[in-house]
């Protein structure tokens, strides 16, 4: 890479990280490119030189950080088949962005069709590695032999729904973090099988 590719790198991932703070502080509905602009300290048409607009931006933003979680699931998934510990992990990545996934839940269904399309395309790669792992539970006589899809749809929605309402269950503090022994319980009990 040539010094200028470099400023150009430096550029974009600076454009990144203001929008993931603002979009934390006031929604992504709510913030404009040109506050996004401000607080990387570049002029507003060069945000558009990264970025032709907000959409391609929220969906880089979602790609780098869902990017992280599947590259860490998958090291899970290769290091143990235990979906109790993929979980918990799970969990502890959305703790560690809950400000960014909380926003991003609550604004979804106020998101054009596209930009919900291509989000929910990335959430569904993520819920991939945790059918894997169950697909294989159920062949191992691990677990009971359950609709996958609507299980994970459970799960899924379980977490986004506490995302989406955080400062209605908690004013300070984390929502995942609240009801995480909870999530973690009632998903094992779905996966049991049953003695006899």
């Amino acid at each position: 890479m040539n010094k200028r590719q470099i400023q150009k790198q430096f550029t974009r991932e600076k454009i990144i990280r203001a929008a993931k703070q603002i979009f934390i502080e006031k929604g992504i509905i709510n913030t404009a490119t040109s506050q996004i602009a401000e607080a990387a300290g570049i002029a507003h048409g060069t945000l558009f030189l990264h970025f032709p607009n907000k959409d391609s931006l929220v969906i880089e933003l979602l790609d780098v950080e869902l990017a992280k979680f599947s590259d860490k699931i998958k090291q899970l998934i290769i290091e143990t088949t235990d979906i109790d510990t993929i979980l918990k992990q799970y969990l502890d990545l959305i703790q560690a962005e809950e400000g960014f996934f909380s926003s991003l839940a609550r604004e979804l269904p106020n998101y054009k069709n596209e930009l919900r399309r291509k989000i929910l395309f990335r959430e569904s790669l993520i819920r991939e590695h945790f059918h894997q792992v169950i697909e294989n539970g159920i062949e191992q006589k691990i677990y009971a032999d359950i609709d996958i899809a609507s299980t994970l749809n459970f799960l899924f929605g379980t977490i986004n729904y506490y995302l989406s309402l955080k400062t209605s269950f908690v004013q300070q503090g984390s929502v995942i973090e609240k009801f995480r022994d909870q999530i973690i319980d009632i998903f094992m009990k779905i996966l049991e099988k049953t003695k006899g």
